[in-house]
């Protein structure tokens, strides 16, 4: 009897330790202190802070990774510019300005060849190069008649027909550019323009330029591809100003 005695109470015992620590735990449960709906609030509106004041930050990244992508596609365009000019004798490509007229397929087809990606033979393989190896990284445009990138129109100006600052000069070939570091060959025209090219040589004041270049696509500032192939991200008016005497796109002028 004692032993069956001893068994119970040890079984007693042994279901009081068990409960013990699981009572304890809904105590602490109990009184534990929680998040209150002011206090949620205010963490989520710090949230709320936190990601505006971020980004901000992070689209400005973006953008500057695609005008780095935008400047290296203009170098490539400038080097094929420059391998054309080799095996043309220094004569430049003509734009819709005037290839029709002379037979030509306008700039962007006549420098294709000299372009890693510039395979083409059929419409929809056009689309594939020009999509690639002419189109900014900012612009989602895919419609091929839709450049850009445009040409400096006065690489192909004729005194006989085309009024312009420096008239009956030409500057058809590259022999004739005095500043080639200094002289706009392309820039990157607005998404609305189906033209090839920029008709700089009517240009009289900042707002005629506005409206061909597309000239705060980076943040304020857009790339421009330079005769000698370089690129640089620049405001529009640091490369036109009437009234700072400033014109980078005149052969003429431009200093």
């Amino acid at each position: 009897m004692q032993g069956i005695t001893g068994l119970r109470d040890g079984v007693r015992s042994w279901s009081r330790v068990g409960r013990c620590p699981q009572r304890q735990v809904d105590s602490a449960l109990r009184t534990a202190p929680g998040f209150t709906l002011v206090e949620l609030l205010v963490v989520i509106a710090i949230i709320g802070v936190l990601i505006g004041l971020l980004f901000p930050a992070v689209q400005s990244a973006r953008e500057a990774a695609r005008r780095i992508e935008c400047a290296s596609a203009m170098r490539q365009i400038g080097i094929a510019f420059h391998l054309y000019l080799d095996v043309h004798n220094g004569e430049f490509p003509r734009s819709q300005h005037s290839s029709a007229k002379h037979r030509e397929p306008g700039w962007a087809k006549s420098i294709a060849p000299f372009i890693e990606a510039g395979n083409w033979k059929t419409a929809d393989d056009w689309t594939a190069v020009f999509n690639q190896a002419y189109r900014c990284a900012s612009r989602e445009e895919t419609d091929p008649r839709r450049s850009t990138y445009g040409m400096n129109v006065s690489f192909e100006l004729d005194p006989r027909s085309d009024d312009y600052e420096g008239r009956p000069a030409t500057w058809r070939t590259l022999q004739t550019i005095r500043k080639t570091t200094r002289t706009v060959l392309v820039a990157e025209v607005n998404p609305e323009s189906y033209a090839d090219h920029v008709m700089c040589n009517y240009w009289a004041t900042i707002k005629d330029a506005e409206n061909e270049i597309d000239h705060k696509r980076h943040g304020g500032v857009s790339n421009y591809l330079f005769v000698d192939a370089h690129v640089e991200p620049l405001a529009l008016t640091d490369t036109f100003d009437p009234e700072q005497k400033i014109n980078l796109w005149n052969p003429a002028l431009a200093r």
